[in-house]
């Protein structure tokens, strides 16, 4: 389900997939009392936001993490826009890409042959929506090129994390809590090459320089992006990457896993204002070499291999057509995008 793209490929899903798993393992709670064994599970129930108590939410989470760039064609969606390409039209030219992975992977999970792996994820259909509506948000948090989606989530961190808010003791507050958190795990480690060693950073930069410089030469990209790459990345650093280590940090659950991915940030944004212009060169230079007669796709080592159509017509799922056991047994796919609200993460101790 995944292309031999340079960047946007299984081991890239692969990679996003082990940082979600490592920030999920690193949600802590320091302030609460490890002696009151008693109320010790509700206790880190409601200073995580009911994250550390909900397997469903776990599973969720890599799962998108592992299906978030299914079907990436190695472009933008403003790209794919662009091309008037079918899926645009689709999907309203909204989150084109993103919408296109969620419903492609859904397809599949709805198969026949994933019965018993569906009844294991959820058994209510409560926990189905649920499910659903998890791996729609995530995904979509992937999307940080939307305006709307954007506002939506500044104006839900605003109200729940700003100085000066109103501190709810709420349901409400604790489900837009812990959704915010969930997309900035999720936002994170899409980028998580950012805030690691440098070359790791090094090695994936590379791969997406050599997918965008890979459309550029087939007429896919107006810019050569080695003329903007390393005043770009800057200013990615600046306005992106080291705002959101930040965040990590302020949402309170990730301990001392923030201030990492804050430092290793920090750390590859100054040793790359020293020798970004320096790598841009190599980059161009190595490609330069490479005859585009051929496919630059083939530098890396191929992945699973290319879908051979594209997505089917879109089915709108009619609730009450349906019964309960058809339901949680294979419900059809719908539309990806939705207007999602916080998840509910229904508590556990009360």
């Amino acid at each position: 389900m995944y292309r031999n793209n340079p960047f946007h490929n299984f081991e890239h899903a692969s990679h996003v997939s082990m940082s979600v798993h490592k920030l999920l393992s690193r949600i802590v709670a320091p302030d609460v009392d490890t002696s009151d064994e008693e109320n010790l599970a509700k206790n880190l129930h409601d200073h995580t936001y009911g994250i550390t108590s909900d397997p469903l939410t776990h599973f969720a989470c890599l799962y998108s993490a592992l299906i978030h760039d299914v079907d990436h064609s190695g472009v933008p969606n403003s790209q794919l826009i662009k091309e008037n390409v079918h899926i645009a039209s689709v999907y309203k030219c909204k989150s084109v890409a993103e919408q296109n992975s969620v419903d492609l992977a859904w397809a599949l999970l709805m198969d026949d042959q994933y019965t018993d792996l569906r009844r294991a994820i959820y058994t209510t259909e409560s926990d189905f929506h649920r499910f659903r509506g998890l791996v729609v948000n995530s995904v979509m948090a992937t999307d940080i090129m939307d305006k709307e989606l954007s506002v939506a989530r500044k104006f839900r961190w605003s109200k729940a994390f700003a100085e000066g808010c109103t501190k709810e003791n709420t349901i409400a507050a604790t489900n837009r809590k812990a959704t915010i958190v969930i997309e900035h795990l999720i936002q994170a480690s899409d980028v998580s090459h950012t805030m690691q060693h440098w070359h790791i950073f090094r090695k994936w930069n590379k791969r997406l320089f050599q997918e965008m410089y890979t459309a550029y030469k087939e007429g896919r990209a107006e810019n050569d992006p080695s003329e903007f790459w390393y005043k770009g990345e800057i200013g990615f650093f600046d306005f992106y990457i080291i705002p959101l280590a930040k965040k990590l940090k302020d949402c309170g659950v990730f301990g001392v896993s923030s201030d990492e991915y804050l430092n290793y940030a920090l750390q590859n944004r100054k040793e790359w204002e020293a020798r970004g212009e320096e790598c841009v060169a190599e980059m161009k230079q190595e490609l330069e070499s490479i005859n585009f007669t051929c496919d630059l796709s083939q530098v890396v080592d191929p992945v699973l291999p290319q879908r051979d159509e594209g997505p089917s017509g879109t089915v709108i799922f009619d609730e009450e057509e349906k019964k309960e056991e058809e339901l949680l047994d294979k419900p059809p796919k719908s539309t990806a995008r939705l207007a999602t609200p916080d998840i509910n993460f229904e508590r556990l101790f009360m």
